[in-house]
């Protein structure tokens, strides 16, 4: 097997508007471009530019010495850019440049601790780092739209907005409200039907409160929903809407806040986070008319971070996600033990929860299980019963990360895999006009034996290979994006 450990080294190169190489036939109507985030540097160093349309930057990678960070969630924000249309494929890539670049590159370090790396010992750091808003604006987890803007997301509320067309940045943004709070959700999720975004942000404090917050289309203020309140801060990465609801799903991986600001206590965010097996999982619904919770069930323990699509099925809402047995992929995605394999043995199952909106208890059936990640659908569908998922799956012999399409109505998975090949977050993009399952489906991929990435098109109903484009050469493997139809 071919060396993935190449897809979590430091991209040493930008480019800028590169047609790349297509291989096969992109549907004429797929028009628009696919904005990716995720961590691009794992160390200092500049980046080079690309010929043929090259940056001016100088300087070489220098990720070497011993200066390499310790988780993949620490990594320097890089965005990338395939933009499509009329059958060809023009890439961009960019690293953000923000306080957190400049202090790594620049100075060769870190100026705030990341989520699993510190930057320097002591109180301050402690404080900077973890729980505060002045922490890290190294926004490397998923791109939204907000206004005119687009921003860069991570799990504080530091966004920074960038120029859609090359990816230059922009600047710090912040909402024309004051609904942020210690720490963000960077899965913002869009409901078809009115266009409104909604998020939540947190609050630590006596009790922990995660903030629901709706933002109009077109606008830049948002307004609350409603407040979830918990007697303990635990760890919510993503969450659940449907058109009455609002699922924000309880997981017992309790974040020890007092021990991040107290002296000798946790020196980063990571070092917080502590499984309680002991506890159950909680399902707590709030209703999105009223802003009150509405039910709260529990069930036996399991820890997420990506839900795919919810909907209401009589008394019961409907909620699929991909579920781990623990919180230990959490530690299993430091750089170390993903240098040591550990990509091949995630245990994800893309479970399906029924969450009575009057009862105590929920139950669960497994609709496909083994290594799957990063679930996506059609969005038309959100909040309302839909037919397919896609995912990632981990492990197999030939194929050690590549990619299903779920049928939850008949069980049935079909795979697409390449030997040495690893697949990124696959995104769903319909035909306009078109039912479920009639579209494409996006995915960047790399090929470790060939030492080069390339976007790769599946055709959404069939799960065949269309086409893929060749980058010029191998990019880290990202986290989350988005594509927007019509965007050059």
């Amino acid at each position: 097997m071919a060396d993935y450990r190449i897809g979590f080294e430091s991209c040493e190169t930008e480019y800028a508007g590169v047609d790349l190489p297509v291989e096969g036939s992109i549907p004429a109507w797929l028009d628009g471009a696919l904005l990716r985030n995720g961590p691009g540097k794992f160390g200092p160093g500049e980046p080079r530019g690309g010929s043929p349309n090259e940056r001016a930057t100088t300087a070489g990678n220098r990720e070497q010495d011993g200066e390499r960070f310790a988780h993949w969630f620490d990594g320097l924000a890089l965005l990338r850019k395939f933009a499509v249309h009329d059958g060809s494929v023009t890439y961009t890539n960019r690293f953000l440049r923000t306080a957190e670049y400049r202090s790594v590159v620049e100075d060769g370090g870190l100026g705030a601790g990341q989520f699993g790396t510190n930057a320097t010992p002591g109180f301050r750091s402690r404080l900077k780092s973890a729980v505060l808003p002045e922490s890290t604006d190294n926004a490397n987890v998923n791109v939204m739209r907000a206004g005119d803007a687009f921003l860069a997301l991570t799990e504080v509320p530091e966004r920074v907005a960038f120029d859609p067309r090359t990816l230059e940045t922009e600047g710090s943004w912040r909402f024309d409200d004051d609904h942020d709070g210690h720490m963000a959700c960077a899965h913002p999720v869009v409901d078809p039907e009115t266009g409104a975004t909604f998020d939540f942000s947190v609050r630590f404090g006596r009790h922990t409160d995660y903030v629901v917050t709706r933002l109009p289309a077109g606008e830049t203020t948002r307004d609350v929903v409603g407040t979830v309140s918990l007697s303990d801060a635990v760890y919510v990465h993503s969450f659940a809407l449907t058109p009455d609801h609002v699922v924000l799903v309880a997981c017992p991986l309790v974040v020890d806040v007092l021990g991040l600001l107290r002296p000798g206590g946790h020196d980063t965010f990571l070092d917080a986070l502590d499984w309680r097996p002991d506890r159950a999982a909680r399902f707590v619904v709030l209703s999105r008319e009223t802003g009150d919770i509405v039910s709260a069930p529990t069930a036996p323990p399991f820890f997420t971070f990506h839900h795919a699509n919810a909907f209401r099925r009589g008394d019961d809402l409907v909620v699929d996600l991909v579920a781990f047995s623990d919180a230990s992929v959490v530690t299993e995605l430091s750089l170390s033990d993903l240098d040591a394999g550990s990509v091949t043995e995630l245990d994800g199952d893309l479970r399906r929860y029924r969450v009575p909106l009057d009862g105590e208890r929920t139950t669960q059936e497994t609709l496909a299980s083994g290594g799957l990640s990063l679930p996506r659908f059609d969005e038309r569908h959100r909040g309302r019963p839909y037919r397919y998922a896609y995912a990632t799956r981990s492990g197999g012999r030939d194929a050690p990360n590549h990619l299903v399409r779920v049928d939850c109505w008949t069980g049935e998975t079909r795979v697409w895999e390449q030997a040495d090949a690893f697949c990124g977050e696959p995104v769903v993009v319909p035909r306009p006009g078109g039912e479920e399952g009639d579209g494409v489906v996006l995915s960047v991929v790399l090929d470790a034996a060939r030492e080069q990435s390339f976007l790769l098109v599946l055709d959404a109903g069939s799960f065949e290979e269309v086409a893929r484009a060749w980058t010029p050469h191998v990019l880290p493997f990202d986290f989350h994006g988005q594509f927007y139809p019509g965007l050059a």
